[in-house]
């Protein structure tokens, strides 16, 4: 199985999809995103990401916008009152070009639960974790 990258079209004797970058959520706190306009790009929406099946929408690109993704660590300081953007690219056929700035605080900042996000009936959902132990275990769980 193969996808060329320049033309999105699926190598395959089976049915199987391939994505451009299948089903995911970022792992800082927030990622600005600006494209080309080329479509392909689509966001989860639910509030639960595991629930199933997924109903997904296409991004509407806007002339000098950004696309604004809550990334999982903001998730955690928020105690899940903010959600990260579970999104995937779709192959259309066309080139696509995206840029993206990660922006996450620095290496020894501690990540927890901030105090006007939780009370004693909501209680913390996540342990406090450096920033870097957090993405450092992020990238280790991924690619090993």
């Amino acid at each position: 199985m193969f996808i060329n990258l320049m033309s999105g079209e699926l190598g395959s004797s089976d049915e199987e999809l391939i994505y451009g970058a299948s089903a995911h959520s970022d792992y800082g706190m927030t990622t600005l995103l600006i494209t080309d306009g080329v479509p392909g790009l689509q966001a989860c929406v639910c509030r639960e990401k595991s629930r199933e099946p997924r109903v997904w929408e296409d991004v509407p690109h806007v002339n000098g916008c950004f696309i604004v993704n809550i990334g999982d660590m903001m998730e955690r300081w928020t105690n899940c009152l903010f959600r990260s953007t579970l999104h995937r690219v779709m192959p259309t056929g066309q080139e696509r070009y995206s840029m993206a700035f990660f922006l996450d605080p620095n290496p020894d900042c501690i990540v927890q639960c901030l105090d006007s996000c939780c009370s004693e009936s909501w209680p913390p959902r996540f342990p406090a974790i450096r920033s870097w132990d957090y993405l450092a275990e992020r990238f280790r769980l991924t690619y090993g």
